[in-house]
């Protein structure tokens, strides 16, 4: 409730238009105005008036009190209640909210009149999140009646959010500013005492994220996060536990033993690299079974035939310790099971994409009984995943041929070797 100049002064203005009252001697009034930011563009509005009789004597309080009517939804209370009527009356176009008050006082009694609502237009933006809070106080009115001003009190009253603070860059005089625990303005207050001319409430203020907030939120966040690394630490330990540097001696070793634990385990699919096989009845016996139940094998594998010194194809030598090898795949094994590339050199096995084993041990009696070998084995499905996209390079290389009753002839599969590697007529085969 209040009336605005020309310019618009945001303020709450009382009128009182004396019919009949008592001495100024004997009545003196306060007023407060409490503002309350909803948005940076409505408040909510509590206005009050206490009337105090200041004399021994009993009186009695007559008046009419016309306020311009700026409020949405308000609501008029009384203190002790039932002493006031109100209506919405026009006059000239301006809506007026009339007041009337019949009360009588006994000594030293207060009273008071609450007027609530909602209104816009009291704040203005200044720039880009910079806001201008501007209200005026006339005690004049009173004055001139002869109705003295104990006290003008005015108070904003900002939001409280989560991660928004808001910082004053000016104030008027007579103010009192309160900070939350967290570095942001809650509060301002204007209070004068006994004043004689307009009273004003001005605040410039900007609205902010709330760095001390931010940096608290970022003091939970770095605590998480140390529990965090505790639990994936504890995990991680948990993890490890599931790798091995494997050694491999010339009495055996842990080589042999996790390469049958894991074939031993096959439930899908099994994929060998080795550029060396042979003497291997017990490699053959741990795949059989697996093939059985279903386990795809597939082996990558070059017949080490000796092509040291040779100058043609008939130079190359029969290794008779690998032919007797790949001679038993081809018995045991489905076709396809078997391709031979002579630029293989990895050792590696790859369970269903859940285990893998690289080692430098070749898959012979020398590798893996008689030699100083070692190994890397992991149950870790990522590490599994990248050797058998390795693998599957190997396999689908254009380089690499399938194992059947031609290609065991060494020279044959040394002949079409060369022919894929030189682009020869054999190289869609």
């Amino acid at each position: 409730m209040y009336i605005l100049d020309v310019k618009k002064f945001f303020a709450l203005v009382c009128l009182l238009l004396l019919i009949k009252t008592c001495s100024a001697q004997e009545i003196s009034v306060s007023l407060q105005a409490d503002y309350t930011f909803t948005n940076t563009e409505k408040v909510k509005d509590t206005f009050t008036l206490k009337f105090k009789n200041t004399g021994e004597n009993a009186t009695h309080l007559s008046l009419r009190v016309p306020l311009r009517v700026f409020l949405e939804d308000f609501t008029v209370t009384d203190r002790p209640t039932g002493y006031i009527k109100y209506r919405i009356a026009e006059m000239n176009g301006t809506r007026f909210l009339l007041i009337e008050v019949e009360k009588p006082m006994s000594p030293f009694e207060e009273y008071r009149i609450f007027i609530e609502g909602e209104v816009t237009g009291l704040t203005d933006r200044i720039g880009e999140n910079s806001y201008r809070f501007y209200a005026v106080e006339y005690p004049e009115f009173f004055l001139s009646l002869g109705i003295p001003v104990d006290s003008i009190v005015m108070s904003v009253n900002f939001p409280q959010e989560f991660l928004t603070a808001y910082r004053i860059s000016s104030v008027s005089s007579n103010s009192q500013i309160f900070y939350t625990p967290y570095n942001s303005v809650y509060k301002i207050s204007w209070f004068f005492v006994n004043p004689k001319t307009q009273v004003v409430a001005v605040v410039e203020f900007d609205k902010m994220l709330n760095f001390m907030t931010l940096n608290i939120l970022g003091g939970f966040l770095i605590v998480g996060a140390f529990f965090t690394l505790l639990v994936l630490s504890q995990r991680s330990e948990e993890k490890y536990k599931r790798m091995k540097i494997l050694m491999g001696t010339p009495w055996g070793g842990d080589i042999v033993s996790k390469l049958r634990g894991m074939l031993s385990k096959a439930e899908k699919e099994v994929l060998i690299t080795s550029p060396h096989i042979y003497y291997t009845d017990w490699l053959t016996a741990e795949l059989k079974p697996s093939m059985e139940r279903g386990v795809k094998v597939r082996i990558i594998t070059w017949p080490s035939y000796d092509r040291r010194s040779f100058r043609n194809i008939e130079d190359v030598v029969e290794d008779k310790k690998q032919y007797f090898t790949l001679r038993r795949f081809l018995e045991m094994f489905p076709p396809g099971t078997v391709r031979i590339n002579d630029n293989i050199h990895a050792k590696l096995v790859v369970v269903d994409e859940r285990e893998v084993l690289i080692t430098t041990a070749n898959l012979t009696q020398t590798g893996l009984w008689e030699n100083f070998e070692t190994g890397y084995w992991a149950e870790n499905e990522k590490l599994a995943k990248q050797a058998k996209d390795f693998f599957e390079i190997v396999w689908n290389s254009k380089e690499t041929i399938e194992l059947d009753e031609t290609t065991l002839d060494p020279k044959i599969s040394w002949a079409e070797i060369m022919d894929l590697k030189m682009g020869g007529e054999n190289a869609d085969r």
